[in-house]
């Protein structure tokens, strides 16, 4: 495959602190490339910080810095999405603007490219840095996708990978609202391959994912790509019915048979409780899928944006029109509104 343009997509939240080192070593490594061109599409995920202006301050002096802001924050699995639907590249690398995963590990993207592959995964051997904490949550994440899920996931695999043109459009045509791109870009196919590296820990600044949000990603995880859970529920909820059965027939025999009435009504208020509790279990379990559906069916833009620097009316022609509707930018809207101004005045 041939490649001329490499785009990196740097989903950006509160990294003031971290964006001029980014920066800088993104410049200093695409100076060793010289035969191919380069953009930084930076997207400012509604940053409440001055990552804004120092985006701003980069585009200004650098044309291969491409910006979009967020008028709100829409999360990082989104903000990789709006990323993928502006990258112009035939190489795109996705990475975190926290300087944890090394760009410099383009050179082994690039060569793996050359061999074949089109989906090239970045897999943490080290984690430098990270509390037992996160190392725990972590491990018990992927436990948790293995035996929950019905797509294979690469462990210790973030969102730190390269892919080619061909996935690219793919990957825009996935317009889901809770998005898992981990097991999207498994799922995708093509010919993958795994690089391993040392992950670095974060450079400044603090993390954007407390176990909160990892929480809220697992549970993602899993309903984008299984219905196990409701199989689990169906399976308890026979489970339980049968010994509802049993519990009946053993009433009926020590009534009429032994002549002893139970006792009590401990047993019933415990078994009442238990009943009430599984079936209000069973109806969040299924109120999840359900309300993913209803989030989906209202037919939302994914993310809509207030800013742009260096994208111009062309570039946003160019994307599938499935997601024209989320270009609400200053920039590109004025740009509309002055050709229908010409084309009114004709």
């Amino acid at each position: 495959m041939k490649i001329s343009t490499i785009t990196f997509i740097i989903p950006c939240f509160n990294e003031s602190e971290t964006l001029p080192e980014m920066y800088k070593r993104l410049s200093s490594l695409t100076d060793k490339f010289t035969n191919f061109q380069f953009e930084f599409l930076f997207i400012n995920d509604g940053s409440s910080d001055s990552t804004e202006e120092i985006l701003k301050n980069f585009a200004k002096s650098d044309k291969r810095v491409r910006c979009l802001h967020f008028a709100k924050n829409h999360g990082h699995q989104i903000a990789l999405s709006a990323g993928i639907d502006f990258a112009n590249g035939d190489l795109i690398v996705a990475i975190d603007a926290d300087l944890q995963d090394p760009p410099e590990l383009l050179k082994e993207m690039i060569d793996k490219v050359y061999e074949g592959y089109d989906v090239i995964h970045a897999q943490r051997r080290n984690r430098s840095g990270e509390t037992w904490f996160k190392l725990f949550t972590a491990k018990l994440f992927y436990w948790f996708i293995k035996r929950f899920s019905t797509q294979e996931l690469i462990e210790n695999c973030g969102d730190f990978r390269a892919f080619t043109r061909p996935v690219l459009e793919v990957a825009r045509r996935f317009r889901e609202r809770h998005k898992f791109l981990r097991g999207n870009f498994v799922l995708y196919g093509f010919r993958q391959c795994v690089i391993q590296y040392d992950r670095d820990s974060r450079f400044a600044g603090t993390t954007k994912y407390p176990f909160k949000k990892m929480v809220r990603f697992a549970t993602d995880a899993v309903i984008n790509f299984s219905t196990l859970p409701i199989r689990i529920v169906i399976f308890i909820s026979f489970l339980l019915l049968m010994l509802s059965f049993v519990y009946l027939i053993r009433s009926l025999i020590l009534h009429f048979v032994f002549h002893v009435t139970i006792p009590g009504w401990t047993s019933l208020i415990v078994l009442i409780t238990l009943f009430a509790s599984l079936q209000l279990f069973c109806f969040a379990i299924i109120g999840a899928y359900v309300g993913r559906i209803y989030e989906q069916v209202q037919n939302r833009p994914l993310y809509w944006i207030k800013d742009v620097q260096n994208i111009s009316l062309d570039d946003a022609s160019a994307i599938s029109p499935c997601i024209q509707e989320i270009i609400i930018s200053r920039n590109i809207v004025n740009s509309k509104c002055n050709i229908v101004n010409e084309e009114s005045t004709k």
